[in-house]
C-alpha cells in the first residue's frame, strides 16, 4: 500500500527541521519519500491523509510511563517516599479482563495525547499468572503502540531508605510485626521476576518490529548492587535494555551520597549499569557529575516535568543535560500535568520551565533542540534507533497528523515565527486527527481504529464501580488503608534530615532575603 501524507509543515527532523507545504511517502510502514507536495503531485496513491490545512510531525516516545496507574485510586499527590507505603493496594486480586481493560483505557490515552511509543515501567499484579505481563502486552499488540516493556525488580530497603530489620526496630512493635507480615513495600520475588523476564523475552521480544521487553530495576536506594549487577548480566545476555529510576527525589540524591560516598550515577556507572540501552526515569536531582556521566556514557534520561511538579520531586536540568550533549527525552509518569497524557502539555510545560528568571540572554530553550532531543532520545529509550527519531527516508512512519486551523490561526500572526515554536506553545490533543505507527492508523478523526472504545470503557466503569477498589475483607482494608497511616509518621521523621539539609540549587527561580549586600 502506498500512502501519501500531506502536510503544512511537515516536521521531519533531517538536514532541515521542516518543509513547508511538504508531503511524505509511505510503503510497508516506512518512509520512502519526503520533499515539498508540488513533487508528488499527479503520483499513484492508494490513500492521502492530510491536506494543506494540516501539519504533520513525529509521535512522541513517552520515555517514562507506568501502564497499570488505573488500578490506582484517587490522584497522584506525594513525593515517592511518602506515596511508597500506599502503592500496595494498586496490586490487590483482579481479573485478567479487569487489568486488560484499566490498562487499555489509559493506552487509548496515550494514542489521543499524540504518543505512538512508550517505556513502560510496569510494576506487576502478583496474584495473576507473569504478575498480569502477558495481559498488559496484549493490550499494547492490540492497540498498536510501540512499546520497550520492563517488569520492575527490588530487593532492598522496602519501607525507607533503610535496612528493613533496622527500620522495624524503630516501630512499636504490634506496628513492626504487622508492617513484616503485610504487603506494603510491594517486592516479588527475584526469581520469579527474572524468570518471567525470559519467558517474555522468548514470546514478545521483536514480535511486530514494534515490542521490547527490558529489565526495570525499580530506583536507587530499592535495588541492591547485586541486583543492579545481575541486571546488566541479564541485559547484555539477551540483548535487551535497562530502565530505572533515577534521582527521582532529594532524599534519593542524599541517600547515595550517605550510603555509597558517591553520586547516584558514579554508582551505577560503577556497577556497569549506564550505557546507550540505559534509560533514567525523572533525572532531578543530578549533580553535574551525575549529567557528565549521562552524556559519557550515552544514557537517556527521562525528564517527567508534569509528574515531577505534582509529586514535589522538583524540576529537571533539561537545558543543562542539551547543552553538554546530553540525552534529554520526556515522559508522564502515567501521572501527567493534566492527568490526559496530552505529550503537548508536557512538551510546552518542560520548555517553560526551562526559563529561568536569573539568565536574561538565554530566553526560550531552541525549540529544534528540543524537538530532537525528544525524538532522538526517545528512539534510543525505546531501543528503535534505527527506526525512529525523525520522519527521514528509511524511518518508520510512527506520526502524528494534526489541524492547522487553531494553532496557526491567524496566519498572518504566526507567518514569522519558527512553526516548531509555533508548535510547542500552542498545539494540544484537541488538534490532533490521525496517529500512525509503521504506517498503520492507529485513530482516525479522533477515533479508534484499531480496539473498540466503547467495549473497553464500558468494561472499565463495571471494574471501577464494583471491583476495583472494593476490599474483600477488613484485613484487606486494614492494610490497605489503616496500616500506612500508621505507619507515615515514622516514615515523615526518617527523612526529616535529608530534606532539611542545605544545597546549591542547580536552577534559582525566587528568593527569600533580596540581593546580598556587601
Amino acid at each position: 500500500m502506498r500512502t501519501l501524507v500531506i502536510g503544512d509543515p511537515v516536521v521531519v527532523l533531517g538536514a532541515e527541521d521542516t518543509i513547508a507545504d511538504g508531503a511524505l511517502v509511505i510503503e510497508d510502514g516506512k518512509v520512502v519519500d519526503v520533499g515539498p507536495r508540488e513533487k508528488f503531485e499527479g503520483g499513484r496513491f492508494d490513500e492521502v491523509i492530510g491536506s494543506p490545512e494540516h501539519f504533520v510531525m513525529p509521535g512522541f516516545v513517552n520515555c517514562h510511563y507506568h501502564s497499570e496507574v488505573g488500578l490506582g485510586a484517587g490522584v497522584y499527590e506525594y513525593i515517592f517516599e511518602r506515596a511508597n507505603i500506599w502503592m500496595h493496594s494498586m496490586f490487590k486480586t483482579i481479573t485478567e479482563e479487569d487489568l486488560y481493560n484499566a490498562v487499555m483505557i489509559h493506552l487509548i490515552k496515550l494514542v489521543r495525547g499524540g504518543q505512538t511509543a512508550a517505556v513502560d515501567m510496569y510494576y506487576g499484579t502478583p496474584t495473576l499468572p507473569d504478575f498480569g505481563t502477558e495481559v498488559t502486552l496484549k493490550a499494547y499488540e492490540d492497540i498498536g503502540l510501540r512499546v520497550a516493556f520492563g517488569l520492575v525488580s527490588r530487593d532492598q530497603n522496602r519501607y525507607v531508605h533503610q535496612d528493613d530489620d533496622e527500620f522495624r526496630k524503630c516501630l512499636p512493635a504490634q506496628l513492626a510485626t504487622e508492617i513484616a507480615n503485610s504487603p506494603i513495600g510491594y517486592t516479588w520475588p527475584l526469581d520469579r521476576v527474572f524468570g518471567t523476564y525470559r519467558d517474555l523475552v522468548a514470546r514478545w521480544d521483536g514480535r511486530d518490529d514494534r515490542i521490547r521487553v527490558i529489565l526495570a530495576p525499580d530506583w536507587t536506594p530499592a535495588c541492591s548492587d547485586d541486583l543492579y549487577r545481575e541486571t546488566r548480566r541479564m541485559a547484555d545476555e539477551f540483548g535487551t535494555g535497562i530502565t530505572t529510576h533515577a534521582l527521582e527525589t532529594r532524599s534519593e540524591m542524599s541517600f547515595n551520597f550517605e550510603h555509597y560516598g558517591m553520586c547516584g550515577l558514579e554508582r551505577l556507572q560503577k556497577l556497569g549499569v549506564l550505557g546507550e540501552d540505559t534509560s533514567l526515569a525523572h533525572f532531578v536531582w543530578a549533580t553535574d557529575r551525575d549529567i557528565d556521566l549521562l552524556v559519557e556514557t550515552g544514557s537517556v534520561s527521562s525528564n517527567d516535568p508534569g509528574s515531577n511538579l505534582r509529586l514535589s520531586s522538583g524540576i529537571s536540568r533539561v537545558r543543562d543535560i542539551i547543552d553538554k550533549g546530553g540525552k534529554a527525552g520526556f515522559g508522564t509518569d502515567g501521572i501527567s500535568f493534566g492527568d490526559r497524557d496530552d505529550f503537548f502539555d508536557e512538551i510546552r510545560l518542560a520548555a517553560l520551565l526551562q526559563r529561568r528568571p536569573m539568565e536574561l540572554e538565554s530566553g526560550r530553550i531552541s525549540s529544534s533542540k528540543l524537538f530532537r532531543s525528544a525524538f532522538t532520545s526517545g528512539a534510543r529509550a525505546v531501543r528503535a534507533e534505527e527506526q525512529l527519531g525523525s520522519l527521514e527516508v528509511g524511518k518508520d512512519a510512527d506520526l502524528l497528523v494534526l489541524r492547522r486551523e487553531d494553532v496557526f490561526w491567524p496566519p498572518q500572526r504566526y507567518a514569522a515565527s519558527d512553526p516548531l515554536d509555533v508548535i510547542i506553545d500552542r498545539a494540544d490533543q484537541s488538534d490532533l486527527e490521525t496517529v500512525m505507527v509503521r504506517g498503520r492508523t492507529l485513530m482516525q478523526g479522533g477515533e479508534m481504529v484499531t480496539i473498540d472504545e466503547k467495549k473497553v470503557r464500558e468494561g472499565y466503569a463495571d471494574a471501577a464501580a464494583n471491583r476495583l477498589w472494593e476490599f474483600v475483607d477488613e484485613d484487606e482494608r486494614r492494610q490497605s488503608l489503616d496500616l500506612p497511616a500508621e505507619l507515615e509518621p515514622f516514615v515523615l521523621d526518617f527523612y526529616g534530615r535529608w530534606t532539611d539539609m542545605p544545597t546549591d540549587p542547580g536552577y534559582s527561580y525566587n528568593t527569600t532575603t533580596g540581593p546580598e549586600r556587601r
